[in-house]
Protein backbone atom coordinates (compact mmCIF):
# COMPACT_ATOMS: atom_id res chain seq x y z
CA UNK A 1 0.00 0.00 0.00
CA UNK A 2 1.37 3.20 -1.22
CA UNK A 3 1.49 6.39 1.36
CA UNK A 4 -1.32 8.21 -0.53
CA UNK A 5 -3.47 5.07 -0.20
CA UNK A 6 -3.03 5.16 3.45
CA UNK A 7 -3.80 8.65 3.71
CA UNK A 8 -6.82 8.14 1.83
CA UNK A 9 -7.93 5.20 4.00
CA UNK A 10 -7.02 6.85 7.54
CA UNK A 11 -8.79 10.20 5.81
CA UNK A 12 -12.27 8.27 5.00
CA UNK A 13 -12.11 6.35 7.86
CA UNK A 14 -11.77 9.56 10.28
CA UNK A 15 -14.87 10.83 7.66
CA UNK A 16 -16.99 7.70 8.68
CA UNK A 17 -16.42 8.28 12.26
CA UNK A 18 -17.53 12.07 11.98
CA UNK A 19 -20.34 11.04 10.39
CA UNK A 20 -21.40 7.84 12.75
CA UNK A 21 -20.88 10.71 15.77
CA UNK A 22 -23.04 12.89 14.06
CA UNK A 23 -26.29 10.60 13.64
CA UNK A 24 -25.48 9.30 17.39
CA UNK A 25 -25.56 12.33 18.72
CA UNK A 26 -29.22 13.13 16.77
CA UNK A 27 -30.95 10.49 17.60
CA UNK A 28 -30.08 10.80 21.27
CA UNK A 29 -31.40 14.47 20.34
CA UNK A 30 -34.62 13.01 19.35
CA UNK A 31 -37.06 12.16 22.45
CA UNK A 32 -37.42 15.92 23.34
CA UNK A 33 -40.89 15.60 22.06
CA UNK A 34 -42.25 18.46 19.90
CA UNK A 35 -45.36 20.57 21.34
CA UNK A 36 -48.17 21.26 19.88
CA UNK A 37 -48.99 24.77 17.93
CA UNK A 38 -52.74 25.69 18.98
CA UNK A 39 -55.14 27.57 17.17
CA UNK A 40 -58.01 29.30 18.99
CA UNK A 41 -60.79 31.78 17.55
CA UNK A 42 -60.71 31.99 13.97
CA UNK A 43 -62.83 33.84 11.86
CA UNK A 44 -63.64 34.88 8.51
CA UNK A 45 -65.30 38.86 7.42
CA UNK A 46 -65.92 39.90 4.45
CA UNK A 47 -64.98 43.33 3.90
CA UNK A 48 -65.34 45.06 0.60
CA UNK A 49 -65.81 42.01 -1.15
CA UNK A 50 -62.65 40.79 0.00
CA UNK A 51 -62.70 37.35 2.55
CA UNK A 52 -60.09 37.94 5.50
CA UNK A 53 -59.60 35.60 8.17
CA UNK A 54 -58.41 36.54 12.19
CA UNK A 55 -57.24 33.86 14.81
CA UNK A 56 -54.86 33.42 17.54
CA UNK A 57 -52.09 30.88 17.49
CA UNK A 58 -50.30 29.76 21.15
CA UNK A 59 -47.18 28.52 20.40
CA UNK A 60 -45.67 25.74 22.55
CA UNK A 61 -41.69 25.72 22.00
CA UNK A 62 -39.79 22.38 23.29
CA UNK A 63 -36.18 22.64 24.99
CA UNK A 64 -34.33 22.23 21.47
CA UNK A 65 -36.36 25.06 20.08
CA UNK A 66 -35.64 27.11 22.82
CA UNK A 67 -32.00 26.04 23.47
CA UNK A 68 -31.56 26.57 19.54
CA UNK A 69 -32.64 30.26 19.50
CA UNK A 70 -31.41 31.23 22.35
CA UNK A 71 -27.68 29.67 20.97
CA UNK A 72 -27.66 31.88 18.19
CA UNK A 73 -30.02 29.11 15.89
CA UNK A 74 -32.98 32.21 14.13
CA UNK A 75 -36.26 30.26 13.61
CA UNK A 76 -38.40 30.85 10.20
CA UNK A 77 -41.98 30.21 11.44
CA UNK A 78 -44.39 29.43 8.47
CA UNK A 79 -48.38 29.89 9.54
CA UNK A 80 -50.48 28.49 6.34
CA UNK A 81 -53.85 29.34 5.64
CA UNK A 82 -56.26 27.23 2.40
CA UNK A 83 -59.71 27.68 1.20
CA UNK A 84 -60.27 24.45 -0.10
CA UNK A 85 -63.64 23.50 -2.33
CA UNK A 86 -65.63 20.58 -1.12
CA UNK A 87 -66.16 17.97 -3.90
CA UNK A 88 -68.20 15.23 -4.01
CA UNK A 89 -66.49 12.37 -5.23
CA UNK A 90 -62.82 14.11 -4.87
CA UNK A 91 -60.51 15.28 -2.73
CA UNK A 92 -61.01 19.08 -1.97
CA UNK A 93 -59.90 21.24 -4.60
CA UNK A 94 -57.12 24.05 -3.16
CA UNK A 95 -58.54 27.34 -4.27
CA UNK A 96 -56.08 30.17 -2.43
CA UNK A 97 -53.11 28.66 -0.46
CA UNK A 98 -51.63 31.94 1.56
CA UNK A 99 -48.29 31.54 3.57
CA UNK A 100 -47.15 34.00 6.16
CA UNK A 101 -43.65 34.05 7.17
CA UNK A 102 -42.07 35.46 10.11
CA UNK A 103 -38.45 35.23 11.52
CA UNK A 104 -37.88 35.15 15.58
CA UNK A 105 -34.59 35.71 16.18
CA UNK A 106 -32.55 36.44 19.53
CA UNK A 107 -30.10 39.60 20.20
CA UNK A 108 -27.67 38.03 23.27
CA UNK A 109 -26.33 41.93 23.58
CA UNK A 110 -29.02 43.58 23.79
CA UNK A 111 -31.36 40.20 25.69
CA UNK A 112 -34.20 41.08 22.91
CA UNK A 113 -36.12 38.74 20.56
CA UNK A 114 -36.38 39.97 17.06
CA UNK A 115 -39.59 39.57 14.67
CA UNK A 116 -38.95 39.78 10.88
CA UNK A 117 -42.24 39.70 9.35
CA UNK A 118 -41.24 38.96 5.54
CA UNK A 119 -45.09 39.92 4.10
CA UNK A 120 -45.11 43.39 5.51
CA UNK A 121 -41.10 43.95 6.03
CA UNK A 122 -41.37 45.20 9.36
CA UNK A 123 -39.02 44.40 12.48
CA UNK A 124 -40.39 44.63 15.71
CA UNK A 125 -38.23 44.09 19.03
CA UNK A 126 -39.42 42.56 21.91
CA UNK A 127 -38.16 42.18 25.61
CA UNK A 128 -40.07 38.55 26.33
CA UNK A 129 -40.02 35.17 24.11
CA UNK A 130 -43.87 34.86 25.19
CA UNK A 131 -44.66 38.35 23.43
CA UNK A 132 -42.64 37.88 20.65
CA UNK A 133 -44.82 34.55 19.97
CA UNK A 134 -48.01 36.43 21.06
CA UNK A 135 -47.02 39.14 18.10
CA UNK A 136 -46.80 36.20 15.57
CA UNK A 137 -49.98 34.25 16.61
CA UNK A 138 -51.91 37.36 16.73
CA UNK A 139 -53.60 36.86 13.20
CA UNK A 140 -55.88 39.91 12.43
CA UNK A 141 -57.98 41.19 9.68
CA UNK A 142 -55.33 39.06 6.89
CA UNK A 143 -56.83 39.25 4.00
CA UNK A 144 -57.51 35.72 2.14
CA UNK A 145 -59.25 35.48 -1.11
CA UNK A 146 -61.26 37.93 -3.19
CA UNK A 147 -65.04 37.08 -3.15
CA UNK A 148 -65.77 36.97 -6.81
CA UNK A 149 -63.37 34.10 -7.03
CA UNK A 150 -65.90 31.52 -4.93
CA UNK A 151 -69.27 30.36 -6.65
CA UNK A 152 -71.90 30.95 -4.39
CA UNK A 153 -73.39 27.65 -4.43
CA UNK A 154 -70.53 25.60 -3.37
CA UNK A 155 -68.85 24.42 -0.11
CA UNK A 156 -66.05 26.09 0.94
CA UNK A 157 -63.32 25.08 4.17
CA UNK A 158 -60.93 27.54 5.50
CA UNK A 159 -57.96 25.93 7.31
CA UNK A 160 -54.89 27.28 8.99
CA UNK A 161 -51.71 25.62 10.64
CA UNK A 162 -48.70 26.77 11.86
CA UNK A 163 -44.84 25.15 11.66
CA UNK A 164 -41.11 25.39 11.82
CA UNK A 165 -39.72 26.01 8.34
CA UNK A 166 -36.96 23.46 8.32
CA UNK A 167 -35.52 24.19 4.90
CA UNK A 168 -34.57 27.57 6.38
CA UNK A 169 -31.97 26.21 8.83
CA UNK A 170 -28.62 26.47 8.96
CA UNK A 171 -26.86 23.46 7.05
CA UNK A 172 -25.70 21.99 9.85
CA UNK A 173 -28.90 22.22 12.16
CA UNK A 174 -30.97 20.89 9.51
CA UNK A 175 -29.78 17.45 9.44
CA UNK A 176 -30.89 17.26 13.22
CA UNK A 177 -33.83 18.71 12.20
CA UNK A 178 -34.95 16.04 9.66
CA UNK A 179 -33.86 13.23 12.05
CA UNK A 180 -35.68 14.22 15.05
CA UNK A 181 -39.47 15.45 15.58
CA UNK A 182 -38.06 18.10 18.20
CA UNK A 183 -37.56 20.47 15.67
CA UNK A 184 -41.36 20.68 14.54
CA UNK A 185 -43.95 22.80 16.58
CA UNK A 186 -46.45 19.92 15.35
CA UNK A 187 -48.75 22.40 14.07
CA UNK A 188 -52.45 20.28 13.17
CA UNK A 189 -54.78 21.91 10.77
CA UNK A 190 -57.59 24.10 12.32
CA UNK A 191 -60.38 23.84 10.25
CA UNK A 192 -63.90 26.31 9.86
CA UNK A 193 -66.27 26.44 6.95
CA UNK A 194 -66.35 29.78 5.17
CA UNK A 195 -70.17 30.85 3.69
CA UNK A 196 -69.56 32.77 0.25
Amino acid sequence: MTGYQKTATAGSDARRTAVLLLLSLCLLATPLAARETTISEPRTLLVDGVYRIGARVDFDFNETLYDALHNGVPLLIELRVEVLRDREWLWPELVADLRQRFQLQYHALSRRYLVHNFSTGSRTSFRTMESALADIGNVYDLPLIDAKLLQPDQHYTVRMRADIDVEALPTPVRLWAYLGSAWSLKGKWRQWPLQP
